[in-house]
């Protein structure tokens, strides 16, 4: 993290020298108009953060227990409101969030040790609401920092289906909380930002159905990390 602060701060402060001078694109963007709309794209990676009941893994055949996520990606509709020179509120529904995960079991029988996968695919319905601050403009970039909260609704969860022979079923809805930076770039006819976010949710999301699959599962939360793209005119 050191190594990273310093990193950005040397990158912070020679696009700052360099933008000396230069003619600026879209003056008066957040001035003139209060309200933006745009667009977003990016990838996601659907970790989780796991806690497990020991005492299951003494009375079972299950070694162990490791959650993969495989990359995904996100589209969604950013409206962004302009307040003060500094803040803006941004909205980003609807965000439509595209992921798996994959539950790998170690388990032990009469022949010998072996790997059961099981699956858990997810889209989400989600409804970001962020607080983002601003810095300086120079000349045509800024930094910024955004923090909120989100909720989102999963349209093909598990929850609902009599049998999940290879599939982990979770909750419905999840909620929490999201911090993020990024850097806004003004060109000459729209504006464009990458942006590094990281979810945190705050909802238990496994459902026990009664097996050891599920039982030695005490606690799944979400933990999302995103890099994305937005657009806005």
């Amino acid at each position: 993290m050191k190594y990273l602060f310093i990193f950005i701060l040397t990158l912070y402060q020679t696009a700052l020298f360099s933008q000396r001078g230069v003619n600026q694109n879209l003056k008066g963007f957040d001035e003139n108009k209060k309200v933006h709309f745009g667009f977003s794209i990016g990838i996601n990676q659907l970790n989780s953060n796991l806690s497990v009941n020991n005492s299951i893994f003494s009375e079972d055949t299950i070694y162990s227990l490791n959650i993969k996520s495989s990359p995904g990606f996100n589209l969604g509709i950013v409206t962004d409101f302009h307040f003060g020179k500094n803040w803006d509120i941004r909205v980003l529904f609807p965000t439509l969030i595209f992921g798996q995960r994959d539950f790998e079991y170690l388990i032990s029988s009469d022949d010998g040790i072996f790997l059961e996968k099981r699956l858990s695919e997810s889209t989400y319905l989600g409804i970001p609401i962020e607080i983002k601050y601003k810095a300086e403009r120079y000349g045509n970039w800024r930094p910024y920092l955004t923090s909120g909260g989100f909720a989102a609704y999963d349209m093909v969860s598990q929850k609902n289906t009599t049998e999940g022979i290879s599939v982990v079923r979770l909750q419905k809805w999840d909620y929490g909380f999201s911090v993020g930076f990024g850097f806004e770039f003004f060109l000459e006819y729209f504006k464009f930002s990458p942006q590094l976010k990281w979810d945190k949710g705050l909802r238990n999301m496994i459902i026990n159905d009664n097996t050891p699959f599920t039982n030695i599962i005490d606690r799944l939360r979400s933990n999302t990390f995103t890099i994305s793209l937005t657009f806005e005119g």
